[in-house]
């Protein structure tokens, strides 16, 4: 079950709508239901919403923008947000702390090596590979980024994407491939990221991603991640990639028990 609104607010003299529809890609089917005031799957004003149920498999949707003049306007933003039916929408539900236990078999399956860049605000390219940029409790954004996986078998990749404040998610891309803007003072909003290729269940996607004024939250694969208000710029981010094992893991450590300041600042860095 996936959420579609309309977050923008464009001038009353200049409408721009947006459609929905099944596009003829994959096996599933979609059913849609829009809400009160909302006519053949078309949002037209702030908070004009559509649920949509995914059935029979993956599917794809085709998101038309129509607009009604010829001048041109700031992006309209399309919010897209899964529903999610876990039980963490249980009042009651919470993650319990329990002690450490001391691993049986320690695994030998480290973290494949990851580099990430990313550009800040006011800094310009910083690398990091440790998997992770930025400061959780700090106040620059970031703007954009790429994730290099050097080493990376065949079958699997990892995808990704963002969202620029003022504008609808991006395409996917494959590690390597930058993601956002560089030297526009643009902050990223959301990001998702996903395992994708015939060898991926032999992988787990992991993470943190932090956004300004929030706690860090884990990333979870296959979904776009919103600050709480989903305003709220991108501070700071951590992917990880592991071998599935069975076998018991030494304890995880947290990536920001480690000073942000030993990144590498990247000589092509653009001030933003």
């Amino acid at each position: 079950m996936y959420i579609f609104r309309y977050a923008s607010q464009p001038p009353a003299d200049k409408p721009v709508c947006i459609a929905l529809q099944q596009a003829p890609l994959g096996k599933g089917g979609i059913d849609f239901f829009p809400a009160e005031g909302v006519s053949k799957n078309m949002l037209t004003r702030l908070g004009d919403t559509i649920v949509a149920r995914v059935k029979g498999g993956t599917t794809t949707v085709l998101i038309t923008e129509y607009h009604m003049f010829d001048a041109v306007i700031d992006p309209i933003d399309l919010r897209i947000d899964r529903i999610d039916t876990s039980p963490a929408i249980m009042r009651n539900f919470a993650v319990v702390a329990t002690p450490e236990p001391a691993p049986a078999i320690e695994s030998s399956q480290a973290p494949v090596a990851l580099k990430l860049i990313a550009h800040l605000q006011r800094i310009g390219d910083v690398e990091s590979t440790e998997g992770w940029v930025g400061e959780h409790d700090g106040t620059k954004r970031l703007e954009g980024f790429s994730v290099v996986w050097d080493k990376k078998p065949a079958g699997v990749d990892l995808v990704y994407t963002s969202t620029v404040a003022g504008s609808g998610p991006s395409p996917n891309v494959p590690t390597g491939v930058f993601t956002g803007t560089r030297g526009k003072s643009l902050p990223l909003v959301s990001a998702g990221f996903s395992l994708v290729g015939p060898n991926r269940h032999l992988f787990e996607l992991s993470g943190h991603i932090v956004f300004s004024g929030a706690s860090p939250q884990l990333v979870v694969a296959n979904q776009m991640m919103y600050g709480p208000t989903g305003t709220e710029p991108l501070v700071a981010l951590h992917i990880s990639i592991t071998p599935v094992t069975k076998m018991n893991a030494a304890r995880y450590k947290s990536p920001w028990e480690n000073s942000a300041l030993t990144q590498k600042i990247s000589s092509t860095g653009q001030m933003a």
